[in-house]
Parts: structure tokens; C-alpha cells; sequence
């Protein structure tokens, strides 16, 4: 068995609302223990984030991740915030994406999302014109 660990950054983070952060939060673990076990996979540390502002629960969580080891996401999404990334990028993960089953380095997901941003500006001011 791989040893792995679980992140996700909870969408109602992203939306701005917490009320239901801890539910959510059970569901995606319940997703990375099942997709876990199927891929006979061992979780060793996990963590959701629901708010950005409490380092406290990040410092506990990366003082913890290895370097160059192997993260379990939901999907992109759940990690789509540029310090977050750069956390992640700093330790030279890999991202196991659940969602499609593929990997992915947290550097060429950062470039992604901002080569997406640009794309969708340009676009914006064309449409504007």
C-alpha cells in the first residue's frame, strides 16, 4: 500500500459560507476513502480548510506533508487559490485527482488556472469592445 494524503479546500470556502463545511467535508472524505481503498492507497493525514485565514490549521497540515509525496484532491477546484498552491508547489507534490483518476504537479495546475484567467480576460475585453 501507498502512503497518500487527502486535502480539499472546501467549496463552501470559495462561496463564502461555512454553515455546511463539516458535512461537506465527511462527504469528500468518504469519497478519498472509498477511491483510497479501491486503489489500495493508505491515508495518512488529511485536511479541509474552510477557512484560509486560520494558518493554524494550515501550518498543522503542511509541517506534516512530505516532500514530494502523493495528495488525494477531489478535483482542481478544491485547491484553486494561489496560496494554497504555492504551499503545495513549495513541498513538490503530486496531486492525485479523483475525479478522472490522473495526476498532475501543483506548478503545471498554478499555470493552468492562470493561463485560463488571461485567456478568459482578453476574451472579456473583445466582448466588450
Amino acid at each position: 500500500m501507498k502512503n497518500v494524503t487527502f486535502f480539499t479546500l472546501l467549496p463552501e470556502t470559495i462561496l463564502g459560507r461555512t454553515r455546511n463545511s463539516a458535512k461537506e467535508f465527511f462527504e469528500y472524505c468518504t469519497m478519498a476513502d472509498i477511491f483510497a481503498e479501491s486503489n489500495n492507497l493508505n491515508i495518512v493525514n488529511g485536511c479541509g480548510i474552510s477557512n484560509l485565514g486560520d494558518v493554524n490549521m494550515r501550518k498543522k497540515y503542511f509541517s506534516r506533508l512530505k516532500r514530494r509525496s502523493t495528495v488525494l484532491i477531489i478535483s482542481p477546484v478544491h485547491v484553486a487559490n494561489p496560496v494554497i498552491l504555492n504551499l503545495f508547489i513549495g513541498k513538490d507534490v503530486t496531486f492525485r485527482v479523483i475525479e478522472g483518476d490522473y495526476l498532475i504537479k501543483p506548478k503545471n495546475l498554478k499555470e493552468f488556472f492562470l493561463e485560463e484567467l488571461k485567456s478568459s480576460t482578453e476574451e472579456s475585453a473583445v466582448n466588450s469592445m
